[in-house]
């Protein structure tokens, strides 16, 4: 362990003793193994054994498994894990408190994950407590991993003394505590545990000690959960049934439990940017009259300008005034990129981009009215509840469309983000998807021209949703937009964003470097994902422009097929002889 500075012991095993170290700069997970399982042939041979399966086959994304073996020179085995950052769920719970409600469904879906992969390969996990999840990345939005504790509760004939317990009684499930073996049914009443104490901080049972807590797993009811977890009482009381058959049949079946749960918070959706807020007093407020319309309400704001509802003076018409900042009015470029946005709009004329009626300067004041919008954005739709695959592809043909429209005058959006995507009761009583915010928008030719004229290197828009070419500051075309949109659809299915990393910047930067992670099979809802859905976003998220759809009009001619093939018979999950994205390539 020459290359190896370990820092402190986390936990101690029948076979091994695990550590949290530090290795060329990086913080790691050692385990090693005991001088007892060295003396004895027969269950270092079993020790070996187990190694090497845990070593090679355990290797799942959400599973914290060994990736370096190593023998030390008194036949001591060392397994390095890493790099990870050491930082555990209960760190997270002693210094944040409970999870919210669709934190946990996040991580009891992951968690869930791993521990069918693990039973897949024969092992029960045996020890779901708050300090064998380890966390990695942004403090706010972690990638949760599990320990695997193969190793840690290694049991060979000779290797337990008796009467040693190597698992808190918080932990074990009721047959445990009778002295019966592990199945993955404990592992099903483990989650039960583990969900509860992410939700609350606490272990269902835990008495006085060793007895009482036993005693408490084998016959104390549930008890209740505070206010607003009531959704959570019949999973968890299944999950924590005391007889074994009574509880769910499997981590799947579990896993598909969690996702009819109502999440309060949408994590991928909610990733927003650190911009530094121009902290400015409000230019207007209701009652307010700006040229021949009141203020009635502020509607939102952006880093342009502020909009708000407003009714015509004379006639008895709500609108939305989109108003650019005082602080901006005086900043020629900046008037003329806020002019711009309107005429951008003008420009399409398309029943899924929001309408822009009027557009007025008054001295230093700039607006432009706009119809209302009495619909909810994208992003919070998607915190209400995750969006069925249908709907979701409906909306995003209904959005390629307009883009369509936009590139086929000339202008490309270059913000496209669920925010600027609001979806609208429609005229004939269907969801209709409008598209607003063209206020970095890039128009091609024209006297416009110099309203969006961007210097080499400068990056507008917001980069989360960004295309590689926009995030390096180069010139776009209309295949930004395309990634855009590919982005905004593949977060919707899956409530996770394609590229993972530590923090946001990192989030960004691997789209530079690697094309996106596969849509797969199934959407956060389970439901089944058609091969058309999967191959189309994984054109429209390619690095390389070559391998984009050619245009967002071939992306919305795609999304339709795969549109009516859905509303008249189920997709057809196999590929057929001939590829049909060619049918748009001449």
């Amino acid at each position: 362990m020459k290359n190896l500075q370990i820092r402190r012991k986390i936990a101690a095993g029948s076979a091994v003793d695990a550590f949290m170290a530090d290795r060329a700069g990086h913080s790691v997970l050692v385990q090693v193994s005991h001088p007892e399982v060295i003396a004895d042939p027969e269950l270092y041979g079993r020790f070996l054994d187990t190694t090497r399966v845990t070593s090679t086959q355990h290797r799942h994304p959400a599973l914290l498994a060994p990736e370096l073996t190593s023998c030390e020179p008194d036949g001591r085995f060392v397994l390095v894990t890493g790099p990870v950052s050491g930082r555990t769920a209960a760190d997270h719970l002693r210094e944040r408190g409970p999870l919210t409600s669709s934190e946990a469904i996040r991580w009891g879906v992951r968690i869930c994950d791993a521990l069918e992969f693990l039973h897949a390969h024969g092992v029960v996990h045996g020890h779901l407590a708050p300090h064998n999840l380890f966390l990695d990345g942004d403090l706010d939005q972690p990638e949760v991993r599990l320990l695997d504790t193969a190793l840690l509760l290694f049991r060979g004939t000779k290797s337990v003394p008796r009467g040693q317990v190597l698992v808190a009684p918080e932990y074990l499930s009721p047959e445990r505590c009778a002295g019966r073996r592990a199945t993955p049914a404990c592992d099903v009443y483990g989650m039960g545990v583990l969900l509860h104490e992410l939700l609350t901080t606490e272990p269902p049972f835990s008495g006085r000690g060793v007895t009482e807590t036993r005693a408490l797993q084998l016959h104390a009811p549930l008890p209740p959960l505070r206010p607003g977890l009531e959704e959570w009482q019949p999973v968890l009381a299944r999950c924590l049934a005391k007889r074994a058959s009574d509880r769910f049949g499997s981590l799947a079946e579990l896993r598909d439990r969690l996702r009819t749960l109502k999440p309060l918070e949408t994590p991928a959706i909610e990733v927003q940017l650190c911009e530094l807020e121009l902290k400015k007093p409000r230019c207007l407020q209701p009652g307010d009259v700006i040229g021949r319309y009141r203020i009635e309400s502020l509607l939102g704001e952006g880093g342009m300008g502020h909009v708000f509802a407003a009714r015509h003076l004379s006639i008895d018409r709500r609108v939305a005034i989109k108003v650019l900042r005082p602080e901006l009015s005086r900043i020629d470029s900046q008037v003329q990129r806020f002019i711009g946005e309107a005429q951008a709009v003008n420009l399409v004329k398309h029943p899924n981009i929001i309408a822009i009626e009027d557009l007025v300067r008054e001295g230093d004041r700039v607006f432009f009215v706009m119809e209302l919008l009495s619909g909810k954005s994208l992003k919070l739709l998607a915190k209400d509840a995750p969006i069925e695959l249908t709907r979701v592809v409906r909306l995003m043909r209904q959005g390629a469309d307009a883009l369509a429209a936009a590139h086929g005058v000339g202008v490309i959006h270059r913000d496209i983000k669920p925010d600027n995507l609001v979806v609208e009761p429609g005229p004939d009583g269907d969801e209709q998807l409008k598209v607003l915010d063209f206020g970095v928008a890039r128009i091609r030719g024209g006297d416009l021209k110099a309203a969006y004229r961007t210097q080499v290197g400068q990056v507008v828009g917001t980069p989360l949703w960004m295309a590689p070419e926009q995030v390096m500051g180069h010139q776009v075309d209309a295949r930004a937009d395309v990634y855009s949109l590919s982005m905004v659809m593949y977060v919707l299915l899956t409530r996770r964003f394609p590229f993972s990393g530590a923090d946001l910047s990192q989030v960004v930067m691997q789209r530079l470097s690697r094309d996106a992670d596969p849509v797969g099979e199934h959407s956060f809802l389970g439901e089944k994902i058609p091969w058309q859905v999967q191959r189309l976003l994984e054109m429209g998220l390619s690095r390389e422009l070559g391998k984009r759809p050619i245009s967002m009009e071939w992306f919305a001619a795609a999304l339709r097929e795969i549109e009516q093939g859905t509303a008249e018979k189920p997709i057809e999950v196999e590929e057929p002889g001939r590829p049909w994205w060619t049918r748009w390539r001449s």
